[in-house]
């Protein structure tokens, strides 16, 4: 790879924003030093036009009154107290500033030109200044009257004209010069506004060329992470990405690839120690079975024997056999409907020959769904239930039917009694045993373990893709409503 190629994204995109800067730096420098040297020529013709015309408006008139009155008679000129209070309209006063500022404008002037005519009004005022030294000098001496109103007629007047014009044609000059400024502004200006549209053009285009390479380099590699962090999300840990961009992204991309193979790995490891978790919890709790159905059973047996009922013992024996085989169904955890129907029969056969004159049952489950799986000895603890809390309780024969039906994507299955049935309380903490799936709820009020164990059992299995509702009412009965999926991925238990 090339160095640009290795470039950091920091230093690429410093390297476009300085490509675009820069020319627009260097063209705003020459434009702000171009306007600033325009304002400087111009605050200086200004100036110059200011100063100027401040004589150009009071030099003529001044001088020639205060001449006049020198002259005759009105400012007594010889005496000193009076000539020290015409400060500045002192003639020589006068006539000094103005060659000073003149002199001023001369050293600041660099046109020709100009300077000519700034050179022929400092000649003026140098004759004015003789003309006026020669009057005053015959004021001094007395007399000369005539003499001094012919020279001031002659000579101060028509100086202090030639001077008022010659300041005028300076005014007029500079601001001559302000249009020549003016015209250069313009042509500046238009200048500036070819170069900026030019600037413009370009940057469009390098702009253009930059959003694509940016594209390229920075922002289609970050939108690839994001679909990948999104492909991740959703539980595709195989996602990779490229590493060919040759700048920081490749440390991001090689991260995010070994951080993908990292969670999968986790996700795996953990996956399979809950499944094992559940799987053990799952045989613990179906190892859990009620022992005294066993004794009560193997009581009966021993009890018909001994009464000389040797086909009712084989029989219940044979029931017996029945539902152990189903009960251990070689260690499997998930069984056909079909035997968990016979798991029930089994029961419900024993269960009648024990209690025939206190219960009936009735079992139909739909031959559709017998081919489908069920968590072993899910239906056997709700039945036991039914026969020990609401049948047993019954002063009359009672009644138990179990059903079992297709619903679309589930099965459902029924377990009714008419047995005692539960008050709103009773009914309220048999609801909390099934939502929780907590043992020990079990071990008060209406049902026993066996409910509490199904309900722990399924949550274990099914998830939150199983329902256990259960509607009862005082003397009427009880009625479990299961509902659960077709199909489900046993291979996890």
């Amino acid at each position: 790879m090339n160095k640009t190629k290795n470039a950091s994204i920091q230093k690429q995109i410093l390297v476009n924003i300085w490509g675009i800067l820069l020319p627009m730096m260097i063209l705003l420098a020459v434009t702000l030093a171009s306007l600033f040297n325009f304002y400087r020529q111009y605050d200086s013709i200004v100036q110059n036009i200011t100063m100027a015309n401040g004589y150009n408006l009071s030099f003529k008139k001044e001088m020639d009154e205060v001449m006049y009155q020198i002259i005759v008679g009105s400012i007594h000129w010889t005496d000193n107290t009076v000539r020290a209070k015409l400060g500045d309209s002192n003639p020589y006063r006068q006539i000094e500033n103005m060659r000073n500022k003149f002199e001023k404008l001369k050293d600041r002037n660099e046109n020709t030109e100009i300077e000519r005519d700034l050179d022929s009004t400092l000649s003026l005022l140098k004759t004015l200044e003789n003309r006026v030294a020669d009057v005053l000098k015959n004021v001094d001496q007395g007399g000369h009257y005539d003499s001094n109103i012919k020279m001031f007629n002659m000579d101060i007047t028509i100086l202090t004209s030639l001077i008022q014009n010659s300041i005028q044609e300076y005014i007029y000059k500079e601001a001559s010069q302000i249009e020549i400024l003016r015209q250069q502004v313009a042509r500046h200006v238009q200048l500036f506004l070819r170069i900026m549209l030019t600037i413009l053009i370009a940057m469009v285009f390098l702009n253009i060329a930059l959003s694509r390479y940016i594209s390229k380099r920075v922002i289609r590699p970050i939108d690839e992470m994001c679909k990948a962090t999104e492909s991740i999300a959703k539980g595709n840990f195989l996602t990779t990405l490229r590493t060919d961009n040759g700048n920081e992204l490749d440390v991001l991309a090689n991260r995010f690839n070994h951080m993908g193979g990292e969670i999968q790995h986790l996700i795996a490891c953990e996956a399979r120690e809950q499944k094992e978790k559940q799987s053990l919890e799952l045989k613990l709790l179906t190892a859990e079975i009620n022992p005294h159905f066993l004794y009560n059973t193997l009581d009966t047996i021993v009890w018909l024997t001994e009464a000389g009922e040797k086909e009712e013992a084989v029989q219940i024996l044979s029931y017996l056999s029945d539902f152990f085989r189903v009960s251990l169904s070689n260690g499997l955890d998930v069984i056909p409907v079909a035997d968990e129907k016979k798991h029930i029969e089994s029961y419900l056969a024993i269960q009648h020959m024990r209690f025939q004159d206190i219960m009936d049952y009735e079992i139909r489950i739909d031959p559709q769904i017998e081919n489908l799986k069920i968590v072993k000895m899910t239906l056997q603890p709700l039945v036991e239930n039914a026969i020990y809390h609401g049948i047993r309780n019954r002063r009359s024969k009672g009644f138990i039917r179990v059903t079992g039906s297709s619903r679309d994507n589930d099965m459902l299955f029924v377990i009714q009694d008419n047995g005692r049935g539960m008050e709103k309380d009773e009914l309220d903490a048999f609801r909390q045993k099934i939502l929780t799936g907590d043992p020990e709820i079990g071990h008060h009020g209406h049902g026993g373990f066996g409910v509490a164990n199904v309900a722990a059992r399924l949550k274990l299995y099914y998830g939150e893709n199983m329902s256990f509702t259960v509607r009862s009412l005082p003397n009427l009965g009880t009625e479990v409503r299961l509902l659960i999926p077709k199909e489900m991925d046993h291979q996890g238990l």
